[in-house]
């Protein structure tokens, strides 16, 4: 029995010293690394406002965005108002920025005005008589020949219309004179035509196109014979387009339109 009791003291003895030990182990365990983080506190950081002089301060941050550090607190902004960009980052990125922004913020290169020649032309298979069509336009001649159903081409009405890009539309009007049946005379033609919107495009090599929302050119002859022609259009420069055709009794009006621009 007395046995007993020291064993029993021993085993509680020895569990103590156990349990001591590993609590000691735990309290000295040293504690992991914290994750990274890429904050970058504010004395890394410096800021600058710059001034925009003839681009658009917005669309000039987007692309000066791409040359900030990415960190946390690093930022850019624009002001449209006071046509600035404000930045906030490292010193080497605000001087990277500066020198793109005196190298993009240059004045924008003139946008041209637009000439359009519109021309007229009235098809039949009638001897002719009328107005010879314009040698701008005989290259044009030569395809319609060989395309529809008519042996003549004369030129009703000839207009040559200057405008710039606007959004609002354009109307004009006139009379011409055209040849009427062998024997006949004369056939007056009162004719109109809107433009618009007008817009222009560049291309990635800088050329420019002209578009055009609603292009319409109409006519009557003899009071009574109408015709239209009407469409959209996105003409290059220089480019000739025959528009559209339109059937009057047993003739065709035929609408060509050249753009040119004129710097």
């Amino acid at each position: 029995m007395k046995n007993l009791k020291y064993m029993a003291a021993a085993l509680a003895l020895t569990l103590l010293s156990v349990t001591s030990a590993f609590a000691q182990q735990t309290t000295n365990q040293t504690p992991a690394p914290a994750a990274s983080d890429n904050y970058v506190t504010e004395k890394n950081f410096k800021s600058k406002v710059f001034e925009v002089k003839y681009r658009d301060p917005g669309s000039l941050a987007n692309v000066l965005s791409r040359l900030t550090s990415g960190f946390k607190g690093a930022a850019i902004s624009s002001s449209t108002e006071f046509r600035t960009i404000t930045v906030r980052d490292f010193p080497e990125n605000l001087t990277t920025i500066e020198e793109a922004i005196k190298r993009l913020d240059t004045p924008a290169a003139p946008r041209p005005n637009i000439e359009l020649h519109m021309h007229a032309l009235i098809a039949s298979n009638s001897g002719g008589g009328g107005r010879e069509v314009p040698n701008e336009i005989k290259d044009v001649l030569a395809q319609l020949q060989g395309t529809l159903n008519y042996k003549n081409y004369e030129l009703a009405a000839s207009v040559v219309q200057r405008l710039t890009e606007t959004q609002r539309g354009m109307n004009g009007q006139g009379t011409a004179e055209i040849p009427g049946n062998p024997g006949t005379l004369n056939v007056s033609m009162p004719y109109e035509y809107f433009i618009g919107p007008v817009s222009l495009s560049q291309d990635a090599a800088g050329a420019f196109s002209v578009q055009i929302g609603d292009f319409m050119f109409s006519t009557i002859s003899d009071n009574k014979d109408r015709a239209r022609v009407q469409t959209a259009l996105n003409l290059r420069d220089g480019e000739k387009v025959v528009v559209g055709t339109a059937t009057i009794r047993n003739r065709a009006l035929v609408v060509v339109l050249t753009a040119k621009l004129v710097k």
